[in-house]
């Protein structure tokens, strides 16, 4: 899938995915805005935060095949980012410095609820904003 189901995503709650080896960072960005902007209940500049330090991190420290999913509760007040990668290196929240550095202590603050899940080699990081609510 790709940005053409954003229109299907408004409609109903829905899942969305990227390829991040075929679209950029800031065709990522551009796509959370489009497709959260008419929901209410999520902080849209919040969301765009979270889905670009996760995505970023998986596309300069991690290994392909890298992917990017969202999935929108159809009352719009919950998203969860989940980006999948090929690397078994842990995401941890490490100290800033020249290098950076900063990016999941901004997840940690910016989402209700974050972690990692590990699988066949690689893992998924994922992140929550708002609440599931009914459904």
């Amino acid at each position: 899938m790709g940005i053409s189901t954003l229109d299907q995503a408004r409609a109903k709650g829905a899942v969305v995915e990227w390829d991040l080896e075929v679209v950029s960072l800031g065709q990522l960005r551009a796509a959370v805005r489009r497709l959260l902007a008419p929901l209410a209940g999520i902080g849209v500049e919040d969301a765009v935060q979270v889905c670009d330090e996760l995505a970023g991190n998986a596309v300069v420290h991690a290994r392909a095949p890298r992917g990017c999913r969202l999935m929108v509760a159809d009352h719009g007040g919950w998203l969860r980012v989940e980006v999948d990668d090929a690397s078994p290196v842990p995401a941890r929240i490490r100290r800033p410095d020249h290098t950076g550095g900063r990016g999941l202590i901004l997840v940690d603050q910016l989402a209700t609820c974050w972690g990692v899940d590990y699988h066949g080699g690689g893992k998924t990081v994922w992140a929550e904003l708002g609440t599931r609510g009914p459904g």
